[in-house]
């Protein structure tokens, strides 16, 4: 007996190291790449004056002035003059920026001064170096006569580069300004989140309303830096439409940012890989029949955009 169950033990053991096994070897693997939003381009413009305005100070009554030698009993007391700009007189509007190589490791920054020449705007970088460019800082500087200056931002949005990755993406664009004093002179040097040397709490005439400043916004997409971007009017350097192969274009009205921030939807687009949204900001007050003249107080206005391209789920 014992040598039976012996017997059977040992079959079953042998069965049992002898049994099939299956298993398998496999790989899979994993793509990332997300999206990536950015200030990556400016310029700045002068308007002119159509012609030259005479006025009492403080009032919208013309006058003409007279030189002292020949005036007589009639010497215009007080006629204040806005005269029609030129070339030379623009250039006292300026664009002051910093900006790194995009994805550039650190926090260097170069410093770029750019000069208004006219009315038609001076990008700091042209169409296709801006998609390399990453602006930290921004300001402008507006020392005309009367209140003629303009400029622009550029936002760039990376889409993930996977391809087809498919969906429609809603675009919306944001812009308000807070009005502000300068209290000393290092306020002209705040930049970004700097707000060293400015009031934000202003009563009275706000420089947003003397100004009369305004926004225009426009919008651009499409597969690849090539066709995400702008075809400019060679008069005014403003988009007047999009590239040829771009996907998706939208451009808004110019509205007023005297008051609260202006909020535009744009539409949708499926599966933006390249997108370009730019922001015009404008002086408007010389297009007055009496043009303001530029307030001697130093005061501003703190620029905010808020730019979203997003899920239609996620609104």
């Amino acid at each position: 007996m014992f040598r039976t169950y012996a017997a059977f033990f040992t079959v079953m053991l042998i069965a049992l190291t002898q049994a099939d096994a299956i298993s398998l070897r496999f790989k899979s693997k994993i793509f990332s790449s997300g999206p990536d939003i950015y200030a990556c381009n400016a310029g700045v413009a002068s308007a002119f004056l159509q012609n030259s305005v005479c006025f009492f100070r403080g009032t919208n009554t013309y006058c003409t002035p007279t030189s002292c030698d020949n005036a007589k009993e009639n010497c215009n007391t007080n006629c204040l003059c806005l005269d029609k700009g030129g070339q030379g007189d623009s250039y006292v509007n300026k664009l002051l920026l910093k900006y790194k190589a995009y994805n550039a490791s650190g926090n260097a920054t170069i410093p770029v001064t750019k000069s208004a020449i006219g009315p038609r705007f001076e990008p700091v970088f042209s169409a296709v170096d801006s998609w390399n460019r990453e602006i930290s800082d921004v300001a402008t500087h507006f020392m005309t006569e009367a209140y003629t200056g303009s400029y622009f931002i550029d936002i760039c949005y990376r889409g993930t580069q996977i391809p087809n990755g498919g969906g429609y993406f809603v675009l919306s664009t944001e812009a308000s300004a807070i009005p502000f004093l300068v209290t000393d002179l290092l306020g002209y040097g705040s930049f970004d989140n700097n707000r060293n040397g400015l009031d934000f709490n202003v009563v009275g005439q706000l420089y947003t309303e003397k100004a009369g400043l305004t926004v225009e916004r426009f919008v651009v997409c499409g597969t690849s830096a090539n066709t995400s971007d702008f075809a400019i009017n060679g008069t005014t350097g403003v988009p007047s439409g999009p590239v040829s192969g771009a996907t998706f274009y939208s451009a808004s009205p110019e509205a007023s940012l005297r008051a609260s921030a202006q909020t535009v939807a744009h539409g949708s687009t499926i599966d933006p890989k390249f997108c370009k949204v730019r922001y015009i900001f404008r002086e408007t007050n010389w297009r007055a029949s009496v043009p303001a003249k530029r307030d001697n107080l130093g005061e501003g206005a703190e620029v905010c955009t808020y730019t979203k391209i997003s899920d239609p789920v996620a609104q």
